[in-house]
């Protein structure tokens, strides 16, 4: 009796504590966008629709095979849905914002990784919501998700911000450059309340999931998960050594943000959140190792900052 009035007593609480992460998820990922805008310009638009077979394999690593590696686990392994749910999200979803600082540390081109993780997000835009109710359809996991929905969402907090810094940057560089620490603050500092949030009303729930991931091994599966992604970037990744570490790092860094705005939109009542956490950590943790790995095992007659054989 008393547990049930303290939970009813609470509630207004935790719809307040759910509509601050819902914000501070939104929020997070339109400054994100903009702060990938404000590091580009025209002209790198310009380079990048030319290079069309670098796009290409891009596009053919992080928006085919690896949504087909997720629909490939969902099938021979038996995870629950939480989980399951997490990596289609997670597999549908490209252009992590930590993805140019991994190249760098790897000791790569950063710039190269703006970019095209800035492409692949865009891309997003379109793909995600599609991908992700066809892998359910594939899956066959019963839900009542409509990719028209999340549209027009998806395009007001990707591509407007995107194109807004681009054209701060284009037009008002002095400006732009001020206004690079703020967002880029707003971005981190907004990712991390919906995250902690999640944690907090979800604790169990991650506790639950983490200790599923132990308990049945689900977490070497998740760990493959990360590895075959980024062997599958180093596949695509074109003629050079450096040009396949960008893509195999870009490959493995999947996009949190559109993953949680996916999944507080989509599926609020499913666990999917704990789930992203829990994968977050993971991603995070092999992605940077093999990044250090790399920056220790510099390539021969190639720099460490530039990309010399990438658009070839």
């Amino acid at each position: 009796m008393i547990a049930e009035q303290v939970r009813v007593g609470l509630e207004p609480l935790i719809s307040l504590l759910l509509t601050v992460q819902g914000i501070a998820a939104t929020v997070g990922l339109i400054a994100l966008m903009a702060q990938f805008g404000i590091q580009l310009t025209v002209g790198d638009l310009r380079q990048t629709t030319r290079e069309y077979n670098l796009i290409s394999r891009w596009l053919v690593a992080n928006l085919l095979f690896l949504p087909l590696v997720a629909a490939l686990f969902g099938v021979v392994f038996q995870l629950p849905r939480p989980l399951l749910l997490t990596l289609v999200l997670v597999a549908v979803a490209p252009g992590a914002p930590f993805i140019p600082p991994l190249v760098a540390m790897a000791g790569q081109d950063s710039h190269e990784a703006v970019r095209l993780t800035a492409a692949l997000t865009v891309v997003a835009v379109a793909t995600v919501p599609l991908f992700v109710a066809a892998l359910l359809f594939i899956l066959d996991v019963e839900t009542e998700f409509s990719p028209w929905r999340l549209l027009f969402p998806l395009t007001i907090v990707l591509v407007a911000p995107l194109v807004a810094g681009i054209a701060v940057r284009t037009w008002r560089p002095e400006l732009a450059e001020r206004l690079a620490r703020p967002i880029t603050m707003l971005a981190n500092l907004s990712l991390l309340l919906a995250l902690g949030i999640i944690a907090l009303l979800g604790l169990p729930q991650v506790i639950g999931i983490f200790a599923v991931l132990f308990g049945t091994g689900a977490i070497l599966l998740l760990s493959l998960f990360v590895l075959v992604s980024i062997g599958i970037g180093w596949l695509f990744g074109g003629p050079t050594a450096q040009s396949r570490r960008i893509l195999a790092l870009g490959t493995a860094g999947r996009n949190v943000n559109i993953a949680l705005f996916v999944a507080t939109g989509a599926f609020p009542e499913s666990g999917v959140n704990g789930g992203i956490i829990a994968f977050t950590v993971l991603m995070f943790v092999l992605s940077i190792l093999v990044a250090r790995y790399w920056r220790r095992k510099p390539l021969d007659g190639e720099s460490s900052t530039a990309v010399p054989g990438l658009n070839s």
